[in-house]
């Protein structure tokens, strides 16, 4: 198992792919931590791309973040991602944000 976080300044009404998960292997997603430096509130969107069914699932839905706060879930939520899934985010236009996500790979074995 390989533990890593991966960080992203989001770019304000552009949906990012913020990870993807590698070929050969699993992931736990357990962390996600957003914040929020805009002068405003400002709405967040969460995603989990299942590239099995090759469809996204909203985690999260315009939660309004106020300016200064953060959104976060962890240890007790986590989803389980497999080969190619991806967690995308996007701020409302205009914003500020920044998100932490992290994740514990693990190589797949043949069953």
């Amino acid at each position: 198992m390989k533990q890593l976080s991966v960080g992203n300044n989001l770019v304000g009404g552009t949906k990012t792919t913020v990870y993807t998960v590698p070929t050969g292997y699993y992931a736990v997603w357990n962390l996600c931590h957003a914040t929020n430096a805009t002068v405003n509130n400002a709405t967040l969107n969460v995603w989990w791309y299942d590239a099995s069914q090759d469809t996204e699932i909203k985690i999260i839905e315009n939660y309004t973040i106020s300016p200064g706060q953060y959104l976060k879930f962890d240890g007790g939520a986590y989803v389980v991602l497999e080969a190619g899934d991806q967690v995308r985010m996007q701020s409302e236009a205009g914003s500020t944000m920044s998100a932490v996500n992290t994740f514990e790979e693990s190589r797949r074995t043949a069953t």
